[in-house]
């Protein structure tokens, strides 16, 4: 099987691991639970919010002669979505490895082949990212920039920013092995933004957590003795931390993505199946796994969590779907990686040196790991129409 999501994580792994070993970086603070805020969640009791309805229709102007003076202009209505805010993995990194003592990078070409001026930025992607339109489809901005630009203006700041890590996890073990970003850091990292933009931001502000497939990847690689249900169980008891951490610091919505199939993209028929065939795979089961468990988890929480929207994204179905429906959805190829080697395709692997694809636009996967930029634009596209649209 010749695609993404991994067909590369015991070779790739194994490979990067050995380059690392150049990179001097210091280890991550050790496994557990994020670190605790002081004062607890917000005591202010607020209404649940009402479950969303579609939008009304405007009533149309009556007609008739000119008025004679123009009336004043309108307040603008504030933003549904003011802001985005993003936590994980090369899913949602849109740069800020480019800032960290680490190989998983993706800031040469031909990444950023498709990118505004062809500029390879650190996203792990032909071109834009899924925070990218996410950010656009919620009408926040076109380009959700890396928190660790420490370039970026207030105002841009005030919008969202990214704090996402390639190689991150929920097991710090896994962000170890890359010398990626942990948990922890990037939610100290979010502490020192809140104090940026004056400690206070709109309660509107969308939260996104996007984790899971390279803890999985490594749980297989470096055998650690727990068995699925054990890991996953870590798994979850991270996950849910990190949410409770987030709306003790003021989010009120805040969505989590369920792992993404892992090794090859089961159909949706194999899905129903149980996950049969050639897709049966460890990893895939293990991911089913935590999703099941983790949704469970957010829904027991959210009840006790009033003022609080928590929103379980299941990216694993969405992508099973575009993958096993490719040609639908414009794609004439659903398994293969446009850039790089069968199996050997990601960070260092995809380079100017790889084979690439004449058009890719016509690819679901960029690299052996991560969806092209077309991909990317229709995943958001379905995950807005279905979880987003309609939020109050």
């Amino acid at each position: 099987m010749k695609m993404a999501f991994t067909t590369m994580p015991s070779v790739i792994s194994v490979v990067l691991i050995a380059l690392a070993g150049a990179v001097t970086a210091a280890p991550p603070p050790a496994a557990g639970g994020p670190p605790p805020v002081a004062g607890g969640p917000p005591k202010v009791p607020v209404t649940p919010p009402v479950p969303a309805g579609p939008p009304t229709v405007p009533t149309p102007p009556p007609t008739g002669p000119p008025m004679v003076s123009s009336p004043p202009p309108a307040v603008a209505a504030p933003l549904k979505f003011p802001a985005l805010l993003a936590f994980g993995d090369s899913v949602a990194d849109t740069g800020n490895n480019n800032y960290v003592r680490t190989i998983v990078r993706a800031n040469f070409p031909p990444y950023g082949k498709g990118f505004p001026g062809h500029k390879a930025t650190g996203r792990f992607s032909d071109g834009k990212v899924s925070v990218d339109f996410l950010a656009s489809a919620l009408g926040v901005k076109e380009l959700l920039p890396p928190y660790l630009n420490k370039g970026l203006s207030l105002e841009e700041l005030k919008t969202g920013v990214s704090f996402a890590s390639a190689g991150s996890g929920y097991d710090n073990a896994t962000c170890r092995t890359m010398s990626a970003l942990t948990m922890e850091r990037q939610l100290e990292l979010f502490q020192e933004y809140k104090a940026k933009v004056g400690g206070t931001i709109p309660d509107k502000a969308l939260y996104i957590m996007v984790w899971g497939s390279n803890d999985i990847v490594e749980h297989f690689n470096f055998a650690d003795g727990l068995t699925a249900a054990q890991y996953s169980d870590i798994m979850v008891r991270r996950a849910i931390s990190y949410i409770q951490s987030l709306a003790s610091l003021g989010a009120k919505r805040i969505a989590l993505t369920g792992a993404p199939p892992v090794g090859c993209v089961p159909s949706q028929r194999m899905i129903a199946g149980g996950i049969r065939k050639q897709c049966a795979t460890d990893r895939n089961q293990l991911a089913i796994l935590f999703n099941r468990k983790v949704k469970e988890e957010m829904a027991k929480i959210g009840a006790n969590m009033p003022g609080v929207t928590l929103v379980y994204i299941d990216l694993y179905g969405v992508l099973a779907d575009v993958v096993e429906r490719h040609d639908q959805f414009g794609f004439k190829n659903g398994k293969d990686a446009c850039c790089g080697y069968i199996g050997l395709a990601a960070a260092v692997l995809c380079n100017f040196a790889s084979p690439l694809c004449p058009d890719p636009s016509k690819y679901v996967f960029w690299d052996s790991y991560h969806p092209t930029e077309a991909a990317y634009k229709v995943l958001i596209d379905i995950i807005v129409e279905k979880y987003f649209k309609f939020m109050h």
